[in-house]
Parts: C-alpha cells; sequence; structure tokens
C-alpha cells in the first residue's frame, strides 16, 4: 500500500512540474509573440508624403524607389505652399517634400514645432527675376511693379536679388528677415507687389517683372532660361524630405534618403527638370 501511494504521490509530482514547465513555455511564447508585434509595429511601412503639384514627381520616384524594400508611399497632394508643412506639424503625413531649408526654419519658429530636413539634401530651385514687357534689369522703368513670394524667407531672397540688380539699398539688417520697411533707398520707386508663392508666375502679365522659380516659369509656359536676372543664391535654399523631429533616425528615412542618391532616381530627376531643379552634389 506504501509502495502504491508513494509511486501515485511520484507521478502528481511529475504531472504537477510538466503542468508548469507547459506554462513558462506558454508565457515565454506569447511575451516573445508580444515583442515581435511591438517591434513590427515600430517598422513604418506606410508612408504619407505630402507636397503640391510641381514637385509630385519627386514623390513617385520615391514612391518606385521604396516599393521593393517594402513601403507603400501615399502622395497627398496640397494646392498652397504652406498646408503641407501644417499637416506634417499635426501629424496628419509622415514628411513632405515643398519647402526649402530657410522656409521650414522660419515655420517652425512661427509655430512652436520642430520640422526636419536630413540629409543628403534633395536639390534647390533655380530662381530668376522673369519678364513678360522688358529684355534687360537696365529696362524696367521708373514705378515698376515686381511680384515677389510674400513668405518671410522669399521675401527676404526677393529684396536681396533686388539690392544685387541695383534697384534698391537695404538698411541693416535687425532682425532675421529682411522686410519692405527695411528698404533704404527706391530711386525708381519700385512697388514690390507681394504674392502667395505659388501665385508669383500668374502675375507676369500684370507686372513689370516676377521673382519666382524656373519650374514655375516652365509650367507656365514660359522659357525658364528667359530671365533678366539670375539668383546666385539658390544654393543656400535646399529641399528635400522633412520629417517630424522624432524620425529622424526613423529607417524608412534612412532608406528614402538612400533612394534619392540613387543613380535611377538622378535620371528620372535630370530628365524631367531640365536645369530648372538642380540636384546637390556632395
Amino acid at each position: 500500500m506504501r509502495k502504491v501511494l508513494r509511486r501515485l504521490s511520484w507521478f502528481f509530482c511529475i504531472l504537477m512540474l510538466s503542468m508548469s514547465l507547459v506554462g513558462c513555455t506558454s508565457n515565454g511564447s506569447e511575451k516573445a509573440s508580444k515583442t515581435v508585434s511591438q517591434g513590427s509595429q515600430t517598422e513604418k511601412k506606410v508612408i504619407k508624403i505630402a507636397c503640391i503639384s510641381t514637385v509630385n514627381p519627386i514623390v513617385g520616384w520615391l514612391q518606385e524607389g521604396m516599393a521593393p524594400l517594402g513601403y507603400e508611399v501615399q502622395t497627398v497632394m496640397f494646392d498652397a505652399n504652406q498646408l503641407p508643412a501644417t499637416a506634417l506639424k499635426d501629424g496628419d503625413v509622415d514628411g513632405l517634400i515643398t519647402n526649402h531649408l530657410p522656409w521650414i526654419k522660419t515655420f517652425n519658429k512661427e509655430n512652436n514645432c520642430d520640422l526636419q530636413m536630413p540629409q543628403p539634401y534633395t536639390y534647390y530651385a533655380r530662381t530668376a527675376v522673369y519678364s513678360a514687357k522688358h529684355k534687360s534689369v537696365d529696362a524696367i522703368p521708373q514705378n515698376a511693379s515686381i511680384a515677389v513670394p510674400g513668405d518671410p524667407s522669399n521675401m527676404d531672397r526677393s529684396l536681396l536679388t533686388l539690392k544685387d540688380m541695383g534697384l534698391i539699398n537695404l538698411g541693416e539688417k535687425t532682425r532675421n528677415f529682411y522686410t519692405i520697411l527695411d528698404i533704404k533707398d527706391n530711386p525708381k520707386n519700385i512697388k514690390i507687389i507681394e504674392t502667395e508663392i505659388t501665385q508669383t508666375i500668374r502675375s507676369i502679365n500684370d507686372v513689370d517683372a516676377v521673382i519666382t522659380g524656373g519650374l514655375r516659369v516652365k509650367l507656365a509656359g514660359f522659357d525658364p532660361n528667359a530671365f533678366i536676372f539670375d539668383d546666385i543664391t539658390s544654393k543656400d535654399y535646399p529641399i528635400g524630405l522633412v520629417v517630424g523631429a522624432k524620425d529622424m533616425n526613423a529607417q524608412w528615412v534612412k532608406d528614402a534618403m538612400n533612394v534619392t542618391q540613387s543613380n535611377e532616381f538622378k535620371e528620372k530627376f535630370n530628365k524631367h527638370f531640365n536645369g530648372t531643379y538642380v540636384l546637390y552634389s556632395y
């Protein structure tokens, strides 16, 4: 009888130990499963990129280059220059390709946010002075009107261009950007017309000249190489993928940077934009 009881006791001990081990294995598997699940959530695969129509092809090439890496890049189109940045700030998109770096820095200050442009930068846009009425800077008459983008960073750039053209003189810069109030001398009494950057070229037949990007000129049906003054500071205004600070080290951002530096991307870019946008070289 004692032997029977002893055997039953050993049987129950072994049974309890087996159940315990099964439970540990199950819990371990659940934890491992949760870790894998949580890890996969951090690897973002659906990417929303905001842009405006002029740079939509760039997002398309990024989409093509990211697809083999397992990403789905979705284009979110806007019709005004500031809207993509607002959408990124609000978390409605993951990135944007539209605005140059000084513009983004100004947007950050004005909106208390931290949008960043990871390097390598992708390109810069040629900006120049165009006119449908005059063939040279010297031909611009007294009391002429010149349309320029009205946002702070591009207004600053336009005023410096007008200074380089010899049309105005500026006082000492006391703020981050020059404004119309900083014009010290204006011998020809040039009237500066502030416009939204995407609309500047539409004023070309109504004013004496416009300061705008070469691509916008091309899309409006004008020759982008027929400028009366070229802005040599264009390289100081790099453009590329802009993301929130939290995503600066994200894998999808690193992969996107690699795509924009690929030969395939560069070939498509140069063929399409033909010098109106210029790739950065490092």
